[in-house]
C-alpha cells in the first residue's frame, strides 16, 4: 500500500446566497480561494498546501425576498439553481434534503431519479444555471419544510488504492438552507430512487457526556478551541461537533475490510441544545437503509451526546466505497441553528483487496490528465501505430482501417474478430450493415472526392463496396454511374440491412437506389423551381436512414428533417438564434450541428428529428472552433479543443452534462496537425481517441472509460 499523506484541501467556501448558508467546519477555520493549477494526484504532492479550487452555489430566483419559501402546488417541483467554481471545484455533486430526509431528483428535468448527479461546470468562474426536478418525499398541504442543498466538493473523486489511498479533505460539503411551502399534498407513489439496504441493528441513544468522552474528543490535546473567559460548555452551546467511528476507532485515511462481512459504524453528535437532526449514512452518495428507514432523528441536549450506530453489511459494497454520514437539520428557522444546518463527516474509502482484484482496477498509468471519473483503460493490441481511421461497427465492435488492412475488434474482449484487405478506394467511409460493412469512397484513379463529414463522403467518382462479416468483398457498384455519371454527389447513406443506398446530388435532388430491384428513384426534386414545396431545401449535405429504415433523415447547412422512402411525408425545421455550419452526424434520432466557424462563439446544436426541435448548447469558443463527434447511439457527443495539448470532452446529448474531460499531451506535437478520430461506445462508456496516423506520423489510440 502506498504511503498515505494527509493533504490539506483549501476549498474556498465563498457563496453568494439568497437564503443563508451552513458549514460543517468550526467557525475558527480558514478558507481561501485562488487560481493555482490543480494537481493530478494531490496525495503525491510534497510541499506547502495548494488551493485546489473554489465553488459557489445558490438558488436562482431573482426578485424573491430572502427566506421567502418556494411554493409546491403539486406534480414535479422545478427548483432553479446556479453554481460556479474553478479548479477541482468545478466538479459538483448536489445532495438534496427535505426536512433532513434525502430527496431524490432529476437534473434539468432529464434522465432517471437519483440522489446525486455529479457533473463538471463547463468553464472556470462562469455561472452555470440548471434545475432540480423532484416530487417531495415529505410534506402536506399547509406545511413549510426546510429544503437543504449540499454540494460535495469534487464529488466524482474516489481513491483507487493504487495511485491514491485517501480523500484528504476532498468531499467537504457546502450547503444552503431554503424553505418549501406546500399548498398541495405530494403525489403518493411518485417516481424516485430507493436507498440501498446495507444496515442492520440501527439504534439511537442520547446519553450523558462522560469525562472520558470529553478527554478523548473535546480536550485541549485534540484541538478544541476555547477562547479566554469561555468555558467548554459555552463552546458547546454555540457549536456542533460530530465524531464518526468504525468498530469503535476513528479512521482518518482509509479502511481495509478484506475478509470481513460487516463493520460497526457510529456517529456521535453534541453541541447546541435543541437542534433536531436527521442522520443518514451514505455509500457512494446513496443513502443506506436498514429496511425500515434511511434517516434517524436526534435532538441535541445540554450535557449529552447523541449516537446513531449500526452494522454495515460489506457484501453490498463494491470495489472502493465512499462512506460518510450526514446530519441535516429539520428546522432551520433559528439563525444559530441554521449556521449548523448540515454537517458531514469526512469521506472514508472502505475497500477490500479481493474486490479490488475482482474489479480489475488499472495501474494508474495515464497519457494525460482528466476528471476523476475518467480512467485510461487497456488498449487492444490491434489499435497500434498503423491505425489510419476508426469506424463504428455493430454492437460493441470497432472497424479499424490500418495502413495494411482492415480488422474488426470486439471492444469488450479486445479480440480481433475478422481481418481483410483495404478496398481500393480513397477517402472511404465505412457504414455498418447487417452482416458486414459498406465502404463508400472515391475509386482509385478518380478525381477530387472529399470526405464531407466523418460518415458521409461524396464526389464525382463515388463507389460502394460491400464487405461481409469476414471483411471480404461481396459486391461493388458505381454510385456516380447511377447518378448519371457527371453529377456531383454530395453525400450518401446505406440502410442498416444494406438493401438501399440513398444519395444527394448538388442542385438536383435526393435519390434512392434499391439493390433488390436495381432501380433508382427520385425522392425529392431539389431544383430551384421546387424550393417552396421542399421548405427551402436546395440540397442535402447529410443523409442517414433512421434506426428501422422506415424513412430517410436529411440535413443541409440550415435545416433538418425526414422523408418517407416513397418521397412523401416530408417534414423539415430550421434554427432560431443559431447559425449552423452544417451537420456533423446522426444517431439515436438526433443530428449534431456545429456552428458557423465565422461565429466561433462555442455554440452547437442537437436536433431531434422526430420532434423537429433543437437545443443549443454553449461551450467555450475554443471548443466551438474544434471538431464535434456523435456517439454510436446518440446518447453522447464529444468536443475537442487544442491549446498545445488536445482536450477531449464528452457531454450528454439530452442535458449537456459533462461526463468526461481529458487532456492528451505528446512531446511530438505534429500528431496534432490533423483532426483526431473519436468514437464513443454508449453501452461500454468507452471513448476511443486516435491521434497521428497520417503521412509518416505513427498513430496513438487512447481508450478512456467514463461514468
Amino acid at each position: 500500500m502506498k504511503t498515505k499523506l494527509t493533504f490539506l484541501l483549501v476549498a474556498c467556501l465563498l457563496i453568494s446566497l439568497l437564503s443563508g448558508c451552513g458549514t460543517n467546519k468550526d467557525p475558527g477555520g480558514t478558507y481561501g480561494g485562488g487560481d493555482d493549477e490543480i494537481q493530478d494526484n494531490p496525495f503525491d504532492y510534497e510541499g506547502p498546501p495548494e488551493i485546489l479550487g473554489y465553488v459557489a452555489h445558490s438558488g436562482n430566483w431573482p426578485g424573491r425576498d430572502e427566506d421567502a419559501p418556494l411554493e409546491y402546488s403539486g406534480g414535479e417541483l422545478e427548483v432553479p439553481y446556479r453554481a460556479e467554481g474553478d479548479g477541482a471545484g468545478r466538479n459538483v455533486g448536489f445532495l438534496l434534503f427535505l426536512n433532513g430526509i434525502p430527496q431524490p431528483y432529476r437534473l434539468n428535468g432529464q434522465g432517471e431519479y437519483g440522489y446525486m448527479h455529479p457533473f463538471t461546470l463547463r468553464e472556470d468562474n462562469v455561472e452555470e444555471q440548471f434545475t432540480f426536478n423532484f416530487v417531495p418525499v415529505a410534506g402536506a398541504a399547509g406545511e413549510t419544510l426546510t429544503f437543504t442543498v449540499a454540494n460535495i466538493f469534487n464529488a466524482d473523486f474516489e481513491p483507487d488504492m493504487v495511485s491514491s489511498s485517501n480523500f484528504g479533505l476532498y468531499g467537504d460539503a457546502l450547503s444552503t438552507i431554503n424553505f418549501i411551502h406546500f399548498s398541495a399534498d405530494p403525489e403518493t407513489g411518485a417516481p424516485g430512487a430507493e436507498p440501498l439496504k446495507a444496515l442492520t441493528s440501527v439504534t439511537v441513544t442520547n446519553e450523558l457526556m462522560t469525562a472520558e468522552f470529553v478527554e478523548k474528543n473535546l480536550g485541549a490535546k485534540v484541538g478544541m478551541a476555547v477562547s479566554d473567559g469561555e468555558t467548554r460548555q459555552d463552546r458547546l452551546d454555540k457549536t456542533v461537533y460530530v465524531f464518526d467511528t468504525y468498530d469503535g476507532k476513528q479512521e482518518l485515511n482509509d479502511l481495509d475490510v478484506t475478509g470481513r462481512d460487516s463493520l460497526h459504524v457510529a456517529l456521535d453528535i453534541c453541541g447546541i441544545p435543541g437542534i433536531t437532526y436527521e442522520v443518514s449514512f451514505f455509500a457512494d452518495h446513496v443513502p443506506l437503509s436498514d429496511g425500515a428507514g434511511a434517516v434517524w432523528e436526534v435532538t441535541l441536549e445540554k450535557g449529552k451526546v447523541a449516537r446513531v450506530e449500526g452494522d454495515l453489511s460489506l457484501d453490498s459494497l463494491e470495489g472502493v466505497t465512499t462512506f460518510y454520514a450526514v446530519a441535516c437539520i429539520r428546522d432551520g428557522e433559528d439563525g444559530n441553528a441554521r449556521s449548523w444546518g448540515l454537517i458531514k463527516t469526512d469521506s472514508l474509502p472502505i475497500w477490500s483487496q479481493d474486490k479490488l482484484d475482482a474489479g480489475g482496477l488499472g495501474d494508474g498509468n495515464q497519457t494525460g490528465s482528466g476528471t476523476s471519473a475518467v480512467s485510461v483503460t487497456e488498449t487492444p493490441e490491434a489499435l497500434d501505430e498503423n491505425v489510419r481511421s476508426l469506424w463504428y461497427g455493430q454492437g460493441d465492435t470497432v472497424l479499424v482501417r490500418k495502413s495494411d488492412g482492415l480488422c474488426l475488434v470486439d471492444m469488450r474482449s479486445g479480440q480481433v474478430l475478422a481481418e481483410g484487405p483495404v478496398p481500393d478506394l480513397k477517402n472511404a467511409a465505412y457504414h455498418p450493415i447487417n452482416g458486414g460493412f459498406c465502404a463508400v469512397g472515391e475509386a482509385e484513379g478518380g478525381g477530387g472526392a472529399a470526405v464531407l463529414t466523418q460518415t458521409v463522403p461524396g464526389g464525382s467518382g463515388t463507389v460502394c463496396v460491400f464487405l461481409d462479416s469476414a471483411l471480404s468483398e461481396t459486391d461493388r457498384f458505381s454510385l456516380s454511374a447511377l447518378a448519371g455519371g457527371d453529377k456531383n454527389i454530395m453525400c450518401a447513406a446505406i440502410s442498416p440491412d444494406g438493401r438501399y443506398v440513398a444519395f444527394s446530388i448538388m442542385n438536383d435532388g435526393i435519390y434512392l437506389y434499391s439493390r433488390d430491384t436495381d432501380k433508382v428513384t427520385l425522392l425529392r426534386d431539389l431544383t430551384s423551381g421546387h424550393r417552396d414545396e421542399n421548405s427551402g431545401i436546395t440540397m442535402a449535405t447529410g443523409l442517414w436512414f433512421n434506426e428501422d429504415a422506415s424513412k430517410l433523415v436529411f440535413a443541409d447547412n440550415a435545416h433538418f428533417g425526414s422523408v418517407g422512402l416513397d418521397g412523401e411525408d416530408l417534414v423539415c425545421a430550421g434554427f432560431d438564434g443559431f447559425d449552423p455550419q452544417g451537420p456533423v452526424g446522426y444517431a439515436g434520432g438526433k443530428i449534431l450541428f456545429n456552428e458557423n466557424f465565422f461565429a466561433a462563439s462555442g455554440a452547437m446544436a442537437v436536433a431531434d428529428v422526430d420532434g423537429l426541435t433543437s437545443v443549443i448548447y454553449k461551450h467555450s469558443a475554443q471548443e466551438g472552433s474544434g471538431d464535434l463527434y456523435v456517439s454510436r447511439d446518440g446518447e453522447y457527443f464529444a468536443t475537442t479543443a487544442f491549446d498545445g495539448d488536445l482536450t477531449v470532452r464528452i457531454y450528454g446529448s439530452k442535458d449537456d452534462s459533462l461526463h468526461l474531460e481529458y487532456t492528451i499531451t505528446d512531446e511530438n506535437e505534429d500528431v496534432f496537425n490533423a483532426a483526431p478520430g473519436i468514437l464513443i461506445l454508449d453501452d461500454l462508456k468507452l471513448c476511443l481517441v486516435k491521434i497521428g496516423g497520417f503521412s509518416d506520423i505513427p498513430a496513438r489510440v487512447v481508450v478512456l472509460s467514463f461514468a
